[in-house]
């Protein structure tokens, strides 16, 4: 290949308004890339989120399928059924390139039509969801299922779509209903309909075990579905469950566990809703150790809403081993309101140490999440009251049990956080690579010196914290009252070295500003721009 002259690649680079054209010629070419990593690119990005909206109606001719479009704030845009609405054509491409997810909700009940219907349907809904992957380069997920109105639908018209999808871009697949599943392969062989062909890049498949009154008289799970599950992991797909609070759903989510432990396939196991409520919902069988799925559950929600709920933490590290994810939510509780305060810190401080006297068995773990979520904060952490010494006793005490396969770390809401708290976590989780501060009070500069694995920083309502020079990638999100609030007039919002002497870092030579509403309150700054698709999915954690 004729190597391009640099003058004419740095032209081109910075004039183009395509990351993924971008990438593209810098993966093919080595002089593209070499340049590349030379200029400075600055651009400016309006994010283009919308929910497809898929509806099926009939015209005096026979079917004609119709999408509607909607943004997320509701407005309605003209289309059409070969998917070329004008809103597509008066856009940048990098609008397109920030998201993550594509969303299909399919409005139409066609549990009623003949199969030659919805043969064709799926054909044209298919071909359209491809192009959508073509046209939103970075994603990476498909979320498809059926928009509930007056009545349940159980449709297993969605499959018949995703069977015609063929694209290289998709990921990540699901949730999709567990019924729509059976429906699905009591009617189609899943050897002629498999919804798992043209998508060699599919990771995970996840199954929503909904419990649904309509299967309470024929709901089977008999060997089609075995052979379903057999099909997931023969293509080398991750099974994940999602499951809702009840024990009817409950159930169904352990006789696939305990299927998949036979067959030794390997199974993620999440809530499909309020965590917070599921955590109520099982309390009582932490302290019993008598709930099956406890064991296996991928993720999981501890709320701190008394001080005995400490005591769940050992059981948590200590004897759910399958744990990706941890997530502590806190308040007052424990740093209650005491009188005598010597006898009762050091009762406190024994109590502490009794319960966290562990070492953690959790070997996945990968991310871990502590919010504190009250309307009350400790004052000012230099007084040294009774309460931030409990505080500060908590905090170390969490993080010193945190394991060293940790990857990921976020503190949300955070009262304050001290250097002593970062020299704990680094003791034990130095592997750290992402970390994420959303909307806390205090941060101290230095915090995060230590992490020399650390490559990316999502901070939301934050900004003096010192970025150090290893870092790749550095976002900023909702920073206009911080900057409003320290009289920083809104033409300062665009200008990159304001923002490079709060990080004392000034070696991101590409920046993203994301507009919303015209005003940018997001901005991203990379080193390297092949680093793109690890920044989008940063943005939206």
């Amino acid at each position: 290949m004729m190597s391009m002259p640099n003058s004419y690649i740095s032209n081109y680079i910075k004039k183009s308004n395509s990351i993924w054209k971008i990438i593209d010629k810098a993966i093919f070419d080595k002089d593209f890339y070499d340049e590349m990593n030379k200029c400075s690119v600055t651009k400016y990005i309006q994010p283009f989120n919308i929910i497809f909206k898929l509806t099926v109606y009939k015209s005096i001719n026979g079917n004609v399928i119709e999408w509607k479009l909607f943004s997320c704030y509701g407005e309605k845009f003209p289309s059409t059924d070969t998917l070329t609405p004008w809103i597509f054509s008066n856009r940048k491409n990098t609008d397109f390139e920030v998201q993550t997810n594509i969303i299909i909700e399919n409005t139409a009940d066609l549990s009623m039509e003949k199969d030659s219907v919805k043969f064709i349907l799926a054909q044209k809904s298919g071909i359209s969801i491809k192009n959508l992957f073509k046209r939103f380069r970075f994603a990476s997920k498909l979320i498809i299922y059926n928009q509930k109105k007056d009545k349940e639908i159980v449709d297993d018209f969605i499959l018949l779509i995703i069977e015609k999808i063929k694209t290289k871009n998709l990921k990540y697949l699901g949730p999709i209903s567990l019924y729509i599943i059976l429906s699905f392969i009591s009617k189609y062989d899943i050897s002629e309909h498999d919804i798992f062909k043209g998508k060699p890049n599919l990771k995970e498949f996840t199954i929503y075990v909904e419990y649904s009154k309509i299967f309470n008289n024929n709901l089977l799970i008999d060997s089609k579905f075995w052979r379903f599950i057999d099909n997931i992991t023969q293509n080398n797909i991750q099974l994940k469950l999602t499951f809702d609070q009840n024990e009817k759903s409950i159930f169904l989510t352990v006789t696939i566990l305990n299927y998949c432990k036979r067959r030794n396939i390997n199974v993620f196991i999440d809530v499909e809703k309020d965590k917070l409520l599921f955590f109520s919902y099982i309390k009582k069988d932490i302290i019993q150790k008598n709930y099956e799925i406890i064991k296996n559950l991928s993720s999981i929600t501890l709320v701190i809403n008394q001080f005995e709920d400490l005591e769940n933490i050992k059981y948590i590290f200590t004897e759910m081993s399958n744990l990706k994810e941890v997530i502590i939510i806190f308040n007052r509780t424990i740093y209650p309101k005491l009188t005598k305060t010597d006898k009762k810190l050091e009762f406190l401080s024994k109590f502490y140490h009794k319960t966290f006297d562990f070492k953690t068995q959790i070997k996945k773990l990968k991310s871990f999440i502590l919010n504190y979520h009250d309307n009350y904060f400790p004052v000012f952490f230099e007084t040294f009251n009774l309460q931030e010494k409990l505080y500060d006793t908590f905090i170390i005490s969490i993080l010193s049990i945190l394991p060293n396969s940790l990857n990921e770390i976020q503190f949300i809401s955070m009262p304050y956080l001290k250097e002593e708290y970062f020299n704990c976590l680094y003791k034990n989780s130095p592997n750290i690579s992402r970390c994420i501060f959303k909307h806390c009070h205090y941060i101290p500069d230095d915090a995060l010196l230590l992490f020399k694995n650390l490559r990316s920083i999502l901070l939301i309502d934050n900004i003096g914290i010192t970025i150090p020079s290893w870092i790749e990638i550095v976002i900023y999100k909702d920073f206009n009252a911080f900057m409003c609030e320290n009289n920083f007039f809104p033409c300062f919002k665009k200008n990159k070295s304001r923002l490079f002497k709060f990080m004392k870092n000034s070696t991101f030579q590409n920046t993203f500003w994301i507009y919303d509403n015209h005003i940018p309150d997001t901005v991203i700054f990379m080193k390297d721009l092949m680093k793109w698709t690890d920044a989008i999915e940063l943005l939206y954690l």
